[in-house]
C-alpha cells in the first residue's frame, strides 16, 4: 500500500483522474478535435481484465504502478 500513499502525496496526482494520473501504465491521448485528453491503460493491450479507457477517477486498480518521478 505504500505505492498508494506515495501516489496521494505526489504533486502531480490529480484527484479528478485518480491513480491513472501517476501510473506508469497510462498513456495520455489527445482528442483530435481538442478538449480534455483521454487516459489510456496500456495494460489493456496484453491483459483483458483492464479497460482500455477506464472511467475516471480511478480509485483502485490491481495493475497500478507508480511512475518513477513526477514531471
Amino acid at each position: 500500500m505504500s505505492d498508494l500513499n506515495d501516489a496521494l502525496s505526489r504533486p502531480d496526482f490529480d484527484r479528478g483522474i485518480g491513480l491513472c494520473s501517476v501510473c506508469a501504465h497510462q498513456r495520455v491521448v489527445q482528442h483530435p478535435r481538442g478538449g480534455a485528453p483521454y487516459r489510456m491503460c496500456r495494460r489493456a493491450e496484453t491483459d483483458k481484465q483492464f479497460r482500455k479507457f477506464p472511467p475516471l477517477p480511478v480509485a483502485n486498480c490491481p495493475g497500478f504502478e507508480l511512475t518513477g518521478e513526477s514531471e
